[in-house]
């Protein structure tokens, strides 16, 4: 049963759960990961978007994975507080995780077999859930949210909140300090994704749709100038991030931030953080940690094919010179350049 290969998975590895082996990882100094993402708060009294259900799918599925010892999601436009004094309307994350509970209490009912010894472990004590009262952050407002302090792990995944790794994301604890790496996601494939993952999908996305597509492109192996996944020491750009590199001007002339679903954004992010004088390398390291896209249903955020976020890039501009990155995929186990 995969799920319980994981769980077990769960109890030996370097999760928060076990504190016999956080004292075997502070003897060895074994570095702990944290997941970061961003996710928008549950309006009340509306429809559940389809592609919601594919996100908590996502965040069940990277918080069952032994590899990330932290999820951490910080909830925008929650409702709690003095907004409304009316229980019905609010939103924050005491309902994001009665939500996440219900979700993971369903899962375990569908694919655990009584004889699954959970050893009264709540999952969700992986998780770290932050209010945000403001709407969508800008590029520039995510990494400072990777680098806050209630972010604990020393290597920092920081992707869309859609999302899923497998067992290769074990690779980002063996991060070289210097390097940055971006992930292209490989889409999603029933031939190509794992069964201990894609069954967060079956279970929690598709029980709810079943006309959803089969299949996600790899972008990976078809374009090495998107990503959706960035991997990054925090102590190695801590302090070093400039917000006027993550502004780019309107077309009023006027400085603006950038978000993470205009076109172009990863790529003029890239350039921001390749500012940090710590990184000495960027590696598009898809074919060594494999993302996978749990998006097969609409899009939630538009923006028109013409408008780009202007340039400078980082990545994107390196087919016109040697001195830009990222290095393509392959790149990373070729020249040893990644990992330690």
């Amino acid at each position: 049963d995969p799920a319980s290969v994981w769980w077990n998975a769960l109890r030996s590895s370097s999760s928060p759960w076990s504190s016999t082996h956080n004292t075997i990882d502070d003897a060895n100094d074994v570095k702990k990961v944290s997941y970061v993402t961003s996710f928008w708060a549950k309006t009340p009294g509306t429809k559940i978007h389809p592609h919601r259900r594919e996100i908590e799918a996502a965040l069940l599925a990277n918080i069952y994975n032994p590899h990330i010892d932290q999820v951490v999601v910080f909830l925008d436009g929650v409702t709690s507080g003095d907004d409304t004094n009316d229980e019905e309307f609010k939103s924050s994350c005491v309902h994001f995780y009665q939500d996440m509970a219900e979700i993971n209490r369903q899962f375990l009912q569908s694919q655990m077999d009584s004889s699954t010894n959970t050893h009264g472990v709540d999952p969700m004590s992986k998780v770290t859930c932050v209010n945000v009262i403001t709407g969508q952050p800008t590029y520039h407002q995510m990494f400072l949210n990777a680098l806050s302090n209630v972010v604990t792990g020393d290597i920092v995944i920081m992707a869309n909140a859609d999302m899923a790794f497998d067992d290769s994301i074990s690779k980002a604890r063996k991060l070289k300090e210097d390097v940055l790496i971006v992930l292209g996601t490989r889409g999603f494939s029933p031939d190509a994704i794992p069964v201990s993952t894609r069954q967060f999908y079956d279970i929690i996305a598709r029980a709810e749709n079943q006309q959803l597509k089969e299949l996600d492109v790899d972008q990976c192996s078809t374009n090495h100038w998107s990503w959706d996944t960035w991997i990054f020491h925090k102590e190695g750009i801590q302090g070093q991030l400039q917000e006027e590199h993550f502004q780019r001007p309107n077309i009023y002339d006027e400085m603006v931030p950038f978000y993470m679903n205009e076109n172009g954004a990863e790529n003029a992010a890239l350039w921001a953080v390749e500012q940090c004088p710590s990184l000495a390398t960027t590696y598009n390291a898809c074919d060594e940690i494999h993302s996978w896209s749990f998006h097969l249903t609409a899009k939630t955020h538009h923006s028109p094919n013409s408008v780009f976020v202007p340039k400078p890039y980082g990545g994107s501009e390196r087919t016109k010179s040697e001195k830009f990155r990222p290095y393509p995929p392959k790149w990373c186990k070729r020249e040893n350049g990644c990992f330690e």
